[in-house]
């Protein structure tokens, strides 16, 4: 294996009882890990995916795991420099192999044929966030309202360059405005609770 592109660069970040990070601060690390292991001629096959990171002052962890199915603990630093580069243990790989994926956490809006919006009824795990993705287009008009069952939310709406469209708002403060790109915007709901609470959603697109 001589090259990054080999593997799959879609980098999951642990994502549990946290507000999903909207881009990844660790990609330098994983970028790192990644050119060690293809120069290291270690992996026991072509290919491959990222698990998961995690990051921390000491240093981010990065498991990765190769074509033939090996897994890989690497630690990088903030100059790009590697610590560790090191065959996971099992129990190490069935952690990072059954951690939560970013696919977890969001859901691609889709409105029956003819229609402009839809309601959705989800539930959030207590201190969980979840993504709603909505391509749209610039110049049209999104509104966007939240009525949790019970408890505290709040929402932030984000452009297709990750630029922030709407900052955190209350759930019970709906958003109507027009659209200034084109492309896949965010919608991020954040349960600020230790409960678990059940919302309706609604998305409309003009």
């Amino acid at each position: 294996m001589n090259s990054r592109h080999m593997f799959s660069l879609a980098c999951l970040a642990l994502l549990a009882n946290a507000a999903i990070a909207s881009d990844n601060p660790d990609q330098s690390a994983i970028d790192a890990c990644i050119d060690k292991l293809a120069a290291s001629d270690l992996a026991s096959a072509p290919g491959g995916t990222v698990l998961n990171s995690s990051f921390s002052q000491a240093g981010t962890e990065v498991m990765l795991e190769d074509g033939g199915g090996t897994v890989w603990r690497c630690i990088a630093y903030a100059d790009g420099t590697i610590g560790v580069l090191e065959e996971a243990t099992e129990e190490q790989a069935e952690a990072a192999r059954t951690a939560p994926q970013l696919a977890d956490f969001q859901e691609v809006v889709k409105f029956d044929a003819g229609s402009s919006g839809t309601t959705l009824t989800r539930t959030l795990e207590p201190g969980g966030a979840f993504q709603f993705i909505l391509g749209a287009g610039q110049g049209q008009q999104l509104d966007v309202s939240i009525t949790p069952q019970s408890g505290e939310m709040y929402y932030t709406i984000r452009n297709p360059d990750d630029s922030i469209l709407l900052e955190g708002t209350e759930a019970g403060t709906a958003y109507s405005g027009t659209l200034q790109q084109s492309g896949d915007h965010i919608v991020e709901v954040v349960n600020e609770t230790a409960e678990e609470l059940t919302y309706d959603i609604s998305f409309e697109i003009e």
